[in-house]
């Protein structure tokens, strides 16, 4: 009878056990850039472009208005290459190697050709869910204790140098990357590189990149503050994440990521996509606890569920008691 009280006691625990675990599980998620990882242009917002190219695949929660080329540094056919949360406008251009994909509606030229793929109607991405992630991914990373050497100096120019070969971090101030004139970054060639940039206005006019030793598909510029962020007469080299940001970018190029709330202007993004090694991101970044379930005590109608209740286990009781008294 013993191996029977045992069986019973199991399938009551075993639940519990399984909660539990699901409770304590999951503490850290390594995001890194997470739904926007494949995507040369990710945005939150809207897109709206004219008259340039963004060699990669591009999605925008929001519409995307555009004038130009769109994938044409892909191979084969990459599936979904044009991602519209809501309506789609192109013109004067291709979607090369893909699928261009809106979720409102679409008025598409006619001379704008899919050689590789087609256009459709869908939702394929979570844009809420990826808005969620990549807050609190440029929220986390701004936390991170630096671990570089910064010099600022008097006459503007930036100069970062790095002290590992896995991962370094900088901080710098937004007011001091508005008035630079050159910016120089020092590092390992396998070393992930994190540039925190405070501020909510950052400009990023009219200097140089100059990146020794480093990978620039490794480095990643997190302006976690800004809401406001224009870029002209430059050249980026690697990724931008600014999920806050409203991004005005003309006469230049990025190669990397471009992960910002909203983006327009001329600007080119080539496909050099970040392929750095970001921490983990504790859960609490992404998934804010909710707030206490208020316990609600049951109105008098309920009373006679919880008297079969307690007659259920009452009952449970008396096999269990007369089972060990049979031993």
């Amino acid at each position: 009878m013993k191996s029977k009280t045992y069986y019973i006691w199991r399938q009551v625990a075993a639940p519990i056990v399984v909660t539990l675990a699901l409770g304590f599980s999951a503490r850290a998620n390594a995001v890194e850039l997470g739904a926007a990882s494949a995507y040369n242009v990710f945005v939150l917002g809207d897109i709206s472009q004219q008259y340039t190219d963004i060699e990669g695949k591009v999605a925008a929660g929001g519409n995307i208005n555009f004038v130009g080329g769109l994938g044409s540094r892909l191979s084969g056919n990459r599936g979904n290459v044009v991602v519209a949360g809501q309506n789609l406008t192109l013109s004067n251009g291709q979607v090369y190697h893909g699928n261009a994909v809106y979720g409102g509606s679409a008025n598409v030229s006619s001379n704008v050709g899919f050689p590789q793929g087609t256009l459709s109607q869908g939702n394929p991405i979570d844009f809420n869910e990826a808005g969620k992630q990549l807050r609190g991914l440029s929220e986390y990373l701004a936390t991170l204790t630096p671990t570089g050497n910064t010099t600022v100096q008097p006459w503007g120019a930036i100069n970062l140098s790095g002290s590992g070969t896995a991962f370094n971090v900088f901080n710098l101030a937004g007011s001091s990357v508005s008035k630079t004139n050159y910016f120089e970054i020092k590092g390992d060639a396998n070393s992930t590189i994190v540039v925190n940039i405070s501020g909510k206005d950052v400009s990023l006019q009219n200097f140089g990149f100059n990146i020794i030793g480093a990978d620039k598909q490794k480095v990643i510029y997190n302006f976690y503050e800004a809401t406001n962020l224009t870029a002209s007469g430059i050249g980026i080299q690697g990724s931008i994440l600014a999920p806050l940001a409203n991004f005005n970018f003309n006469n230049g190029q990025i190669n990397g990521n471009v992960v910002v709330a909203s983006l327009t202007g001329n600007g080119e993004s080539h496909n050099y996509l970040f392929n750095g090694d970001l921490p983990d991101v504790p859960t609490k970044y992404y998934n804010p606890p909710k707030p206490p379930t208020r316990i609600q005590v049951p109105e008098p109608a309920n009373l006679p569920g919880l008297g079969l209740i307690a007659v259920v286990f009452g009952l449970f009781r008396y096999k269990h008691n007369r089972a060990t008294c049979l031993e």
